[in-house]
């Protein structure tokens, strides 16, 4: 009667085994699987402002930026402009053709370089000049506190204007008359 008893037991252990080896199993592949997946990303909402639907202010529009540095963010803020609104009644201030060469930041200072295009391809007029500039201008120091005013440059060197109008000769701080809530 004891040797029955002893492979009863023994027969009894058999599933608890597998089951104990079977989950073991899967909680590996699931663990390897979740290390192959990036990890998901810190955001943070910046308001990147273009032309509203008249084309005399500036209006907000709420994007999502990965939470970095200053400068990343500063940068991914500034590439959000470039991208253009997805709101259709808004307008893009930047002119065609327009690229964000660098960003950089010094103190309180960030100093945009754009490509030539700016001028170029501007369409002119003061108000065009000012939605151009203070789109930049806002969506950088409305958005990063730390940032206080912004020199323009165009292909690395300092313009007088944009489009004859408004002097980017020194760095500009934000202005919040021309944003309509």
């Amino acid at each position: 009667m004891t040797m029955a008893k002893k492979k009863s037991g023994k027969k009894g252990l058999w599933p608890i085994i597998v089951i104990a080896s079977l989950t073991l199993i899967a909680g590996i592949i699931i663990l390897a699987w979740l290390s192959g997946r990036p990890a998901p990303k810190d955001m943070i909402d910046v308001a990147v402002y273009f032309s509203d639907e008249e084309g005399l202010y500036l209006k907000a529009e709420k994007r999502k930026i990965d939470k970095g540095g200053l400068s990343t963010e500063a940068k991914a803020a500034l590439d959000e402009l470039f991208e253009g609104p997805e709101n259709m009644s808004l307008g893009n201030t930047l002119p065609e053709g327009t690229r964000l060469l660098s960003v950089k930041i010094d103190g309180q200072t960030a100093t945009v370089d754009l490509s030539k295009e700016v001028v170029q391809n501007h369409p002119g007029g003061s108000t065009g000049e000012i939605l151009t500039i203070y789109s930049i201008v806002d969506t950088l120091t409305l958005n990063f506190p730390e940032i206080k005013d912004v020199q323009i440059l165009v292909e690395g060197r300092k313009k007088d204007t944009i489009a004859g109008h408004i002097d980017i000769t020194t760095p500009l701080a934000p202005d919040k008359q021309i944003i309509k809530n």
